[in-house]
């Protein structure tokens, strides 16, 4: 239903308003002229009296023509103009004022905060008192400079973050390269002199062109993630199952690490959509996360747990935990937990990749740290 036309009513009451006062005006001049006359005659004769003794009006003017008596009306007539004039003339003003008062001051202040717009300066507000349509005007108008203002600050913060992505990607590739050439340096120049340490130094090198290998892949991945365009294979299939899976895959890989991995995965059937190649990924950079930033003997546990609206997927450790300072941007890309920027402390994508991973499925991704770090990943039952 279309609201009413508030302005247009008070419009309407302000003009009707004008022209009664206006009315009022021409009846208060008549009035005059109407007194101004009737003093003349007043002045020019005299009362006389009836011979019942009851005062009446003089029937005739001595000493004076019909011309001479227009020309004292003409002249009265004027002076009753002039004053209908300068009354008129003031009402008109005050009107003017407080018309202008009510529409073009709002009116002009809305086209200078269009001109703040257009200048780029998003942070003005307007702030005047109206009618309620201008009113409307006004908080559309706020509204709308707030999302513009909260618009352009994504911006800068993201050419801020794409300009730290850049350092951060020169930064990790350079490292690894520049120990990659120092050590073939020093074999070309023939300061390897054992076969012991030629295997090692070799080692390190493949283990550094491996950081490399796994960086560049983390970038294409997250840019491919980043692609609105880009469509996950998604299938409707047994999340109970695929996470028995991931739990298996990595039992023996705690283990390893003299880590105590717990899992609380149900043994019914949990039927969701969801790309499982992408969502390994997630789930196994969150785990890869849990055992490269905590010392032997954490506690790592996996669960499943089915909700009303789809199922959640917790990851948690009781180790050494994120500082509260990076809970805002752990899931950036090149944030690491350890907040060093070292070459062989991971690449820092994988967060960034498992957020954007889950949030691909329509679903999200939090973090707690009350007394452990817990991922909680949610996925819902239909896209």
């Amino acid at each position: 239903m279309k609201s009413p036309n508030r302005l247009q009513r008070s419009l309407i009451r302000q003009y009707i308003f004008f022209f009664v006062t206006i009315a009022l005006i021409a009846v208060f001049s008549l009035f005059v002229l109407n007194a101004l006359i009737m003093d003349y005659f007043m002045e020019a004769t005299g009362p006389v009296k009836t011979e019942a003794g009851v005062m009446g009006s003089p029937t005739a003017l001595p000493g004076m023509d019909s011309d001479q008596h227009e020309r004292v009306f003409y002249k009265m007539a004027f002076q009753a103009l002039l004053l209908f004039l300068a009354l008129f003339a003031i009402t008109v003003y005050v009107f003017g004022r407080w018309t202008a008062s009510r529409l073009t001051t709002p009116l002009s202040s809305i086209a200078d905060g269009i001109r703040n717009i257009a200048s780029g300066h998003y942070h003005k507000r307007l702030n005047f008192k109206a009618s309620y349509e201008l009113a409307e005007i006004q908080d559309d108008f706020n509204a709308m400079a707030e999302r513009l203002e909260r618009m352009e600050r994504e911006k800068r913060e993201l050419a801020e973050s794409k300009q730290r992505m850049l350092i951060d990607i020169s930064h990790d590739l350079k490292t690894p390269m520049t120990t990659i050439q120092g050590y073939i340096e020093a074999m070309e120049v023939g300061l390897v002199d054992s076969e012991e340490k030629r295997q090692k130094i070799l080692r390190l090198i493949s283990d550094k062109a491996s950081l490399m290998s796994e960086l560049i892949d983390g970038i294409f991945e997250l840019s491919k993630l980043d692609s609105p365009d880009y469509p996950l294979a998604v299938e409707a299939s047994d999340i109970s199952e695929f996470t028995r899976e991931i739990a298996a895959e990595y039992y023996e890989v705690f283990e390893e690490q003299k880590f105590h991995f717990k899992y609380d995965i149900p043994d019914c059937e949990i039927i969701v959509p969801f790309d499982a190649t992408w969502l390994y990924r997630a789930v196994s950079n969150i785990l890869s996360n849990a055992i490269q930033y905590n010392p032997p003997g954490t506690t790592v546990e996996l669960k499943l747990a089915a909700t009303g609206k789809g199922v959640e997927i917790h990851v948690s450790d009781d180790g050494i935990g994120i500082p509260d300072v990076m809970k805002e941007t752990i899931f950036d890309a090149f944030v690491r937990g350890d907040q060093a920027r070292k070459s062989d402390g991971g690449t820092g994508l994988g967060l960034a990749i498992a957020k954007q991973v889950v949030e691909k499925h329509g679903g999200n991704i939090t973090l707690t740290t009350n007394g452990q770090t817990k991922f909680v990943l949610f996925l819902p039952n239909e896209l």
